[in-house]
This record gives structure tokens, C-alpha cells and sequence, in this order.
């Protein structure tokens, strides 16, 4: 009888240590994470992106839209944290200045515009998404 007990108990133990680890596997889901370093606008890219727009639409790269979506990206390239402390009106139009900037490569017909609207869109969502977990975090209990 005893044995049984001292085999049960070894048994249980057994499945709660499986059960805890498996319930502590770690996935990154973010879009960063899936995206190779060429595919979103940072180390340099961005400037050949301005590069870019500056001579396929030259007028565009003269609006507010277009500056407003170049300060974000190069402070997130820069140091991302400063990204985390724009404020709401700030990222509101951050996002409005990115529609643009991608309806303006929309509009360009080269194989090149295709490239730079994919790698526009996948910077947005990288910040987006740091933007989303960052307020999660905040509506977070603190531990005590």
C-alpha cells in the first residue's frame, strides 16, 4: 500500500512538472519577429526611401504627411523607446501621414514602389504593435 502511494505521488509530480512547462512556452508573435531586417524601413533604408520620394513624387515629399511619417520612423529608428512617449494626437496623425504615404506608392507604377509599399507597411505595423503592447502594459496591475 504504501509503494502504490509513493508511486502515485512520483507519477502526479511527473505530470505537474510537464504540464507547468509546457504551459511556459514562450512565442513571439510580433510582426518584428517573422520579418527579416529588409523588410521593415530601419539601418539606413529609410534614407533611401526619402531618397526615393523625393524624386518619384516631389511634390508629396514636400507635405506634412510625408515629414510627419519621416520623424516617426527615423526616431523609432534612432532610439524606439522615444516612439513609446508620443502622445495620442501625435500617433493619430502618424498613422493618417502612413495611409498617405501609401496611397502616394500606390499610385507609382514601378516594380520599385511595390517593394518600398511592403517594407511602409511593415514598419507601421512593427510601431503599431509596439504602440498596442505599450498600452496594454499601462492598464496592468502592478505586482506587489
Amino acid at each position: 500500500m504504501k509503494s502504490r502511494v509513493i508511486f502515485a505521488s512520483l507519477i502526479l509530480g511527473l505530470v505537474l512538472t510537464t504540464t507547468a512547462n509546457a504551459a511556459t512556452t514562450i512565442t513571439d508573435d510580433s510582426p518584428a519577429a517573422t520579418k527579416s531586417a529588409g523588410a521593415l524601413l530601419i539601418n539606413g533604408s529609410e534614407k533611401q526611401f526619402a531618397h526615393f520620394i523625393e524624386q518619384r513624387a516631389n511634390r508629396f515629399s514636400r507635405t506634412s504627411a510625408w515629414q510627419t511619417y519621416m520623424n516617426v520612423v527615423s526616431m523609432y529608428n534612432q532610439n524606439p523607446i522615444d516612439v513609446l512617449r508620443l502622445s495620442a494626437a501625435d500617433r493619430a496623425e502618424f498613422v493618417k501621414a502612413s495611409s498617405e504615404v501609401s496611397g502616394q506608392l500606390a499610385r507609382q507604377k514601378q516594380a520599385e514602389a511595390v517593394q518600398w509599399a511592403g517594407q511602409v507597411n511593415n514598419t507601421v505595423r512593427t510601431i503599431s504593435y509596439f504602440w498596442t503592447v505599450s498600452q496594454d502594459q499601462a492598464q496592468l496591475p502592478e505586482n506587489e
